[in-house]
């Protein structure tokens, strides 16, 4: 593996993930985000679909403990690098219950080959798609432009659909400028629609939305009040501050 890698911490280092530095899309804030929706019972088999160095599915593995993940990731060295976190002793709580995959998720049979799974056998799909789009400047590091670009929603739900048990649940995090695509996969492929602005502070505008859906469900279109991330000297509101430290979830499926 080429390059510097850094040991970062989550959850107030209640698990930590190997990352590449300089190199790639580096978890962060969005990752803690969309995992906090799951709910605390969540049990089960859980995919999380372009899982790049694991943060999302092992955050939800910290703390859902009836929850079996997969991390599908299509870069090998990225799957390495799940493998490494996965022997380190902070992690060992929830080692065991955690499989770090190389397969494509625009090749909806690879999923579930690797996993060694029949469609329909997950209780949960979370995924954090590239976001860019044609107007976004590539960038010049080949594995930070793949995670990057922005490809098509149908792919990503579809391929979620044909994973996903009958009120299976599903979790995305997108940018704004995507909503429009992925409501429409979503009614047409998978169910429901429940969105969850997250604003950067009081005044300001989304700058990141948490989809929800439950797989065969036609309820209305549900648009969640917005949690908004800072206050007005910059520092995370009370509850994001929780949010981020593994004390509080989200409640996009309540």
């Amino acid at each position: 593996m080429v390059g510097a890698i850094t040991t970062d911490h989550f959850l107030d280092h209640g698990l930590a993930v190997r990352q590449l530095k300089g190199s790639g899309h580096r978890s962060g804030m969005d990752a803690v985000m969309l995992a906090a929706t799951a709910p605390s019972g969540l049990a089960g088999q859980v995919a999380d679909l372009g899982a790049g160095a694991g943060v999302v599915g092992m955050s939800i593995s910290h703390r859902c403990v009836g929850c079996e993940v997969d991390l599908i990731e299509i870069d090998p060295e990225l799957v390495d690098l799940s493998r490494q976190s996965l022997q380190l002793e902070q992690n060992q709580h929830f080692a065991d219950r955690v499989r770090c995959l190389c397969a494509d998720i625009t090749k909806p049979a690879e999923p579930l080959a690797s996993a060694g799974r029949k469609p329909g056998s997950y209780a949960a799909i979370f995924a954090n798609p590239p976001y860019n789009d044609g107007s976004h400047q590539t960038s010049p590091d080949k594995r930070r432009a793949l995670a990057h670009k922005a490809s098509d929603a149908d792919i990503w739900v579809k391929t979620a659909a044909g994973l996903a048990a009958h009120r299976a649940l599903l979790a995305l995090i997108i940018r704004p400028a995507n909503l429009l695509d992925y409501v429409g996969s979503i009614q047409k492929s998978f169910g429901n629609v429940i969105i969850k602005p997250l604003n950067a502070h009081q005044q300001g505008q989304a700058t990141r939305l948490l989809i929800g859906s439950i797989r065969g469900s036609r309820a209305a279109l549900q648009l969640l009040s917005p949690l908004v991330l800072h206050g007005t000297d910059g520092s995370f509101t009370d509850e994001a501050e929780d949010i981020l430290r593994g004390r509080r979830s989200i409640d996009l499926f309540a």
